[in-house]
């Protein structure tokens, strides 16, 4: 089953064919027309780097016959390499694919000269009777290439991630020792509910064994205010973070807040060994994620985590590791 990750990257190879095989297949024809004319052939490939052309952001462009012996010179925006000829064994798996007639990817690949994620770009060549005469092969730097203007994001359903196993292997020697804030949970859960629906606070992490919290707030994304627990408690830090509209574009609405604060405490108390030690939630992306005593975690969307009970977080026919 494919991952929401693998998705949304083979969403973006296809945007990204589509983007790239007009202009591959104009200059592929062109190149056909060249084939026996090197000369030519290069300075067709120089041409079309050069800044107004319409492959200027692609890194080189070269053709290779059906074998994947290099054929023509390997030109680069900067400058023409000239009778630099080889034989390209990683592009043979992709010049043999049944497929012949549209342009393929490769798999993104780190660039051992740049030091950069690049793609490779494989764009059949054939003569006038339709026959297979070569390849034209175009390398790109990703961070060259023109970007979509409405970017491919992955959707998030629940998953699982196993921690450290030296922390599971001991997990039956240890109980359930309450912290401070277990103490004065319900103080806490107030003040946080008031910091996330009336005071900008999008993202908030309990670190329960350390009795703290970790604040983002929306005007200042990039940075992260943790919270000691006496400082939690005082009601004047609401003085701190000045009153905000919510979000419009919250997955979490206002109501949930609570009950997920309130379900942070239940999953403390529900079980002597295996317990939670960290929880966080995000309300713009609707992302709740746990962290257990046996270092197991769980990610998953909001509405997903308040319709779980126990069973499933500590039950024992459960076969999913908490």
């Amino acid at each position: 089953m494919k991952s929401q990750l693998s998705e949304t990257i083979t969403k973006r190879r296809k945007v990204l064919i589509e983007f790239l095989q007009p202009t591959m297949e104009t200059l592929a024809a062109e190149c056909a027309t060249h084939w026996e004319q090197l000369e030519k052939l290069n300075h067709l490939l120089g041409k079309s780097l050069q800044p107004w052309a319409d492959l200027s952001f692609c890194e080189r462009l070269y053709t290779v016959t059906k074998s994947g012996q290099h054929h023509s010179d390997k030109v680069t925006s900067e400058e023409a390499l000239a009778h630099e000829k080889g034989q390209y064994e990683s592009l043979l798996p992709y010049l043999v694919q049944r497929s012949r007639d549209h342009l393929r990817l490769t798999e993104v690949y780190i660039s051992e000269k740049l030091h950069r994620s690049c793609i490779t770009a494989i764009q059949p060549i054939h003569n006038e009777a339709g026959a297979l005469i070569g390849h034209l092969v175009g390398d790109f730097d990703l961070r060259r290439l023109p970007q979509e203007e409405h970017a491919l994001f992955p959707q998030y359903t629940w998953r699982q991630f196993k921690g450290d196993p030296a922390i599971r292997k001991q997990l039956f020697h240890q109980r359930f020792v309450p912290r401070a804030m277990d103490e004065y949970i319900e103080d806490v859960i107030n003040i946080l509910d008031e910091l996330v629906v009336e005071r900008g606070i999008f993202r908030v992490a309990m670190r329960f064994p350390s009795s703290r919290a970790t604040l983002w707030v929306t005007e200042d994304p990039y940075d992260e205010h943790t919270h000691i627990l006496q400082e939690i408690l005082d009601p004047s830090i609401c003085l701190a973070y000045p009153k905000r509209a919510y979000p419009e574009n919250a997955k979490i609405m206002t109501d949930m807040v609570r009950p997920i604060l309130e379900r942070f405490r239940e999953l403390r108390k529900a079980d002597e060994v295996v317990y939670l030690r960290t929880g966080s939630f995000n309300i713009i992306s609707g992302l709740v994620e746990v962290n257990f005593s046996c270092d197991g975690t769980h990610l998953m969307p909001v509405e997903m985590f308040l319709e779980k009970d126990e069973a499933f977080w500590f039950g024992v026919s459960s076969d999913k590791e908490s």
